[in-house]
């Protein structure tokens, strides 16, 4: 058979998945054994932004037999894995005579492609490229997979200049199917240059995963000197040479690159006897890493030439005595790798860290999920457990194949196939029923509570309020106003603290007790804390209330018995805030006063799909919800839900447990002014309003990851009652009558329900100036926001009698022009008579500081709103 029948052949300008997705393929980045890669770009989706994969191609055919079982187990472990130093696997098809797997593209190309422009790496670079490397191959072990061609043409480089490893054509399980026990492999495969002896030998003892653990040394070796340590022109001196483990390193006076002791030290300690070789938390722990500098971000410029370093600075006395450095810490804690301590090390990554890829297999081949060559027409193969629903999220990639890879026909399959026809019995189950949701909008950034440092004027108190009476279920009989709630105006603070982010995130989070307990209990005994101080009777648990025959409780109305539902409470609730704000603005003092501060609301995670379906959030308190979108026939409805990631693990678990979800539902007032009442007791309504939850939470959590969920027990849950988006500007209204304020700069302000109060999440000023000059701003910036708590005017202004008034960085952020901003349209809310009435929506966009955006992506809309949803 000749080399070029083993290809596939080149794609078609416009390639079309089983789901009606299409690709607009681009040049070719590379080809291996059996496979070509291309660029492509998904069409119909540029509000998602950078939409270029990396597109696989193989043939639907594949002679020999062995080889379609060799590409389904690569399809099986790689679809299984999901890892930030891990290539992203997005989905696999067939279309015309060729099968494309869909992959996370890599705009940096491989390691390969670099030291062939660069000759060598620094050691800073070397650092951060293997640190992410063995947090890649940590989380591999952890799960049972042995890479096996691990090399620099096998570690991709994305856009931020992260590592991603990819390519997992020879990677195998270690555990047997029938019993789950150790194995070891025996075939000979990968690439000669970074085989281990034990591959080599022919006692039939086989390798398992320090195989990976013997390339990472040949790497940091190929990486400092720019060629592998047993370079030979003969395979033959090649296996020699690493058989007796000959190398030597070059003549520091002939070598370009400063090698340091260090690195040839922990080097040394990898090209040894499998038994010897440290592990991946063992290899990062070493002194060449936890003591030397690792810079946090590098251009894609240093692909191709070698970065000028700023003068580096020795590690402290404080940071020998802790044993790393703070840029060592951060790398680390992202990618899961690395003691910190003697026998302690970060946690590994992800909720699926600890289970065996084997386990998953067998559960799709179980559901009939699993990958048959050639695949039918009309399947689309996804990960599976599901994790997310691309192309929902943003992609970025594989990159070159550039190495010619050593391999053998050896490709054991998890799933027996029958050459290249699919297996009798079930046929894979991997097209969504429901209809995709492609324009979902949705915020990346992380919790500025977990990650930015934070200036706190005190600790913020659960929120003390009265509870709400409910009306008969079944009928809306509020007027024309949107969901609303008293007007708070709590006693003011006087004094800014600081603390940081790591402290407060560990003093927000609770038990674990107390993080899984049941939410209507948490609700019961809250209502019941708070009628006693109000004297209002509070309202029987979810899972009490009345429910249909499905189990499902029917739809909890709001009726005019609710203070502040009606509109002239309303008009006065945002007079008082705009005042407020007023009052900020000309430098005068507050009228609020308060004797401790509120807890302020937080929307951490949302989509927008306002057009159909409505929105989704996810707040910092762990809480999902959602409000769908107006219609004819029905209004704005909220599904609501505390403790929210807590249910959705029991839904993965069981798909029947949505029904028993204890979804708070409230119908807002229809939009037809002048109507007293709506009868909402249709269950198909019901179920749509329980599917649209479901599909709005699956997504967000999926994609924030439990990592970043800090649950908080709350005394009264509090959701948004309004959503308004004005061009790249996104405004939250919560039913205690607090609002946030999303700014296309990476900066959010949280005001409370009188203005008087606030939290202001901003940038450094170094990334403020950043952004005025290029547009954009590095995402280490974003990471590194500050957290200010106070009052209007303290935000502002500063304390008085304070060495520190904030006054550079509050200016730096714009925040007096985004008062203005806030206040003008507030303004107009008012004169048009209610919450989000704006007289021409489109003419209202923030022209302040902001990111590049295209103009594609801007949207108006308004979802809650008085009078009627806007579009």
């Amino acid at each position: 058979m000749s080399a070029s029948s083993v290809h596939a052949d080149a794609p078609p300008e416009v390639v079309r998945d089983p789901e009606g997705l299409e690709y607009e393929t681009g040049p070719q980045l590379g080809k291996g054994g059996f496979a070509i890669c291309h660029r492509a770009k998904l069409l119909g989706h540029e509000s998602l932004g950078n939409t270029t994969v990396a597109l696989k191609i193989v043939k639907s055919k594949m002679e020999p037999p062995k080889l379609a079982q060799k590409f389904v187990t690569e399809l099986q472990i790689h679809s299984k894995l999901s890892h930030p130093n891990i290539v992203e696997f997005y989905r696999a098809f067939s279309f015309s005579p060729s099968t494309y797997v869909v992959l996370e593209l890599c705009e940096n190309g491989s390691l390969a492609d670099a030291i062939k422009k660069r000759k060598y790496f620094t050691m800073p670079e070397i650092r951060r490229f293997m640190i992410q490397t063995c947090g890649a191959i940590k989380y591999l072990h952890q799960r049972n997979i042995v890479h096996r061609d691990l090399k620099t043409g096998n570690l991709f480089l994305d856009r931020d200049m992260n590592v991603k490893v990819g390519d997992f054509g020879l990677a195998a399980l270690l555990v047997n199917q029938s019993d789950w026990g150790a194995i070891r492999r025996t075939t000979l495969c990968g690439t000669p240059n970074y085989l281990a002896p034990e591959v080599l030998e022919k006692t039939g003892k086989g390798h398992d995963e320090k195989v990976d653990l013997w390339a990472i040394g040949i790497m940091m070796y190929t990486l400092a000197v720019g060629r592998a340590p047993f370079h030979a022109a003969k395979r033959e001196d090649i296996y020699r040479k690493l058989k007796a483990r000959e190398y030597s390193w070059p003549d520091i006076a002939k070598c370009g690159n400063e090698i340091t002791d260090d690195l040839r030290d922990i080097v040394s300690l990898l090209l040894v006897h499998e038994d010897d070789r440290p592990t991946p938390d063992q290899i990062v722990a070493h002194p060449f890493f936890k003591l030397g500098y690792i810079p946090l971000t590098l251009d894609s410029g240093c692909t191709s030439r070698i970065p000028k370093w700023s003068k580096i600075r020795p590690p402290t006395p404080a940071m020998i005595k802790r044993g790393y450095t703070d840029e060592w810490w951060t790398l680390c804690k992202a990618s899961a790798v690395g003691e910190y301590e003697p026998g302690k090390s970060f946690g590994a990554y992800g909720s699926r860290r600890n289970k065996t890829v084997a386990r998953d297999c067998q559960k799709e081949i179980e559901s009939g999920k699993q990958p048959n060559i050639p695949f039918a027409k009309d399947v689309v193969y996804l990960p599976f457990p599901a994790r997310v629903q691309w192309p929902f999220q943003g992609a970025s990639g594989l990159s070159d194949i550039t190495e010619e890879k050593e391999s053998s026909s050896e490709g054991t399959a998890l799933v027996e196939t029958t050459g290249n026809d699919r297996v009798k019995g079930r046929l894979p189950r991997t097209t969504r029923r429901e209809e995709p949701m492609p324009t979902l909008k949705e915020n990346n950034e992380p919790l500025p509570e977990v990650v930015a440092s934070r200036r706190v004027v005190d600790k913020q108190p659960a929120r003390i309020r009265s509870v709400r009476k409910i009306s008969n279920p079944g009928r809306v009989t509020a007027a024309t106003a949107p969901l609303a709630v008293p007007l708070r105006v709590p006693k003011d603070t006087r004094s800014i603290q600081r603390a940081k982010s790591t402290k407060e995130s560990s003093k927000q989070k609770q038990p674990e007790q107390a993080e899984q307990e049941i939410p209507q209990a948490r609700l019961a005994k809250s209502t019941s804390r708070t009628s006693q101080k109000s004297n209002v009777p509070a309202p029987k648990p979810a899972a009490q209330q009345s429910t249909t025959a499905r189990g499902a409780p029917l739809l909890r109305t709001v009726g005019p018995e609710i203070p502040a539902s009606d509109p002239v409470s309303t008009l006065a609730q945002l007079e008082t805030f705009r005042n407020n704000l007023q009052r900020a603005l000309e430098r005068r003092p507050s009228h609020s006063r308060r004797e401790k501060p509120p807890q302020l609301p937080f929307v951490a995670k949302w989509v927008d799909y306002s057009r159909k379906y409505g929105v989704g959030y996810v707040l910092d308190d762990g809480s999902v919800g959602c409000m769908t979108t107006a219609t004819e026939s029905f209004p704005v409805t909220i599904a609501f839900v505390t403790n929210g990631v807590h249910h959705l693990k029991e839904m993965s678990k069981n798909a029947e447990y949505l029904k028993d979800i204890p979804i708070q539902l409230y119908a807002a007032p229809k939009k037809n002014k002048g109507m007293t009442g709506v009868e909402i007791t249709d269950q198909r309504r019901q179920d749509d309003i329980r599917w649209n939850w479901q599909k709005f939470a699956k997504y967000m959590c999926m994609q924030l990851g439990e990592e970043d969920m800090r649950m908080r027990d709350i005394e009264r849950p509090n959701f948004v009652k309004f959503y308004q988006r004005l061009g790249n500007l996104g405004i939250w209204g919560f039913d205690d009558g607090s609002f946030q304020f999303n700014f296309p700069d990476h900066t959010k302000l949280v005001l409370s329900s009188d203005a008087g109060y606030g939290k202001f999440v901003c940038m450094p000023v170094k990334a403020t100036k950043i952004l005025r000059e290029t547009g954009d701003v590095p995402w280490h910036y974003v990471r590194g926001r500050e957290t200010l708590y106070g009052s209007l005017q303290q935000l502002m202004y500063g304390s008085v009698g304070k060495e520190d008034t904030y006054k550079e960085l509050t200016e730096g952020n714009g925040l007096r022009s985004k008062i203005e901003f806030i206040h003008s349209f507030f303004s107009e809310w008012i004169d048009g008579g209610g919450l989000g009435c704006l007289a021409d929506i489109k003419s209202w966009k923030w022209q302040g500081p902001q990111l590049n955006c295209d103009p594609k992506r801007l949207d108006w809309s308004s979802v809650g709103r008085y009078g009627g949803d806007v579009f």
